[in-house]
């Protein structure tokens, strides 16, 4: 069995962990056979080695495959520099602006990301998530403007509109959490990595204020503990809270207020970014990451990867 008999490998390759699907694609549908997960781009110095660490026995099971990746994979740290695509962008304009090499026979492709000017009048880059935004969109097609919300170490806030990606704006919410936690006196390093609820509530409360500056309000992570003695844990929670409250407050400033909010991520951290949302009143739907993946995977192969199979 071949990539004739539609079988191909797709892979989400970020900065933090590393994902790899082999899926059959059969009548416009992707079927997922085998999970693989390994280190992330910033983990390790040999991509080429790492991936078929992971995946060989695919290859010595069903021969030489098709490899489709995307993330950091296809960054400037990555395997191989895969350009950018100015939004708005559509699924079409990825796949024509793909990289495709070879390793050990394997023909591999690795998928662009997405740029765009935010509304700061800055750059802003993104990789993946423009995948897991195609799935999305797949699900719930959208003409009129809709704001989704992508929580993780680099939080993303995409403006989505005619099936397109319009703009987005990148918080790195998450890394920032992970230094401050790791390398700051704000907190010792947090063993527990779910937040105190009543403590998250209450830095969301603060970050979210109409008056509250986050570099303003920060140094009380450290401040409460000397002096109203919370633990570290009941510390982490409030920084938690802080942060997630002063991104939610920002983006809801930077795109016009919105009443609805698509959240793609994780179980936990969308469950704290709803919290933030619906606390200023925001209704949400829920979709996770890896099912926005495989569908944003699954709408890109319906569109033009047939040519590497016979159905």
């Amino acid at each position: 069995m071949n990539a004739k008999s539609g079988l191909m490998v797709l892979g989400d390759w970020g900065t933090s962990v590393s994902r790899f699907y082999l899926c059959r694609f059969y009548q416009q549908h992707l079927t997922v056979l085998a999970r693989s997960q390994g280190r992330g781009i910033k983990h390790i110095s040999d991509p080429e080695a790492c991936f078929f660490e992971l995946c060989q026995d695919w290859f010595n099971q069903y021969g030489p495959l098709p490899v489709f990746l995307i993330g950091t994979v296809g960054a400037d740290i990555g395997w191989k520099k895969a350009p950018y695509v100015a939004c708005p962008t559509d699924k079409h304009q990825l796949l024509e602006n793909a990289i495709t090499f070879q390793a050990k026979g394997i023909d591999i492709t690795i998928l662009p990301g997405v740029t765009c000017t935010n509304h700061y009048d800055l750059p802003d880059i993104m990789r993946g998530e423009e995948t897991q935004l195609f799935g999305f969109l797949s699900q719930y097609p959208q003409q009129k403007e809709q704001l989704v919300c992508l929580p993780g170490t680099h939080t993303k806030w995409a403006l989505l509109a005619n099936n397109q990606i319009q703009s987005f704006v990148t918080s790195p919410v998450g890394e920032l959490y992970e230094v401050l936690n790791q390398h700051s006196v704000l907190l010792n390093p947090a063993i527990n990595q779910k937040a105190c609820s009543v403590t998250f509530t209450q830095g969301l409360q603060v970050g979210m204020s109409e008056n509250s500056n986050v570099l303003h309000t920060l140094f009380a992570t450290r401040s409460l503990q000397v002096i109203n003695n919370m633990d570290n844990s009941q510390a982490a929670g409030y920084l938690s809270g802080l942060l997630i409250g002063a991104d939610v407050k920002a983006a809801m400033k930077d795109f016009h207020l919105f009443s609805d909010v698509s959240v793609i991520g994780s179980d936990y951290i969308c469950s704290l970014y709803v919290q933030a949302l619906n606390h200023i009143g925001i209704t949400n739907k829920l979709f996770s990451s890896e099912d926005a993946t495989i569908l944003g995977m699954q709408a890109l192969a319906a569109t033009n990867w047939e040519s590497y199979i016979n159905e």
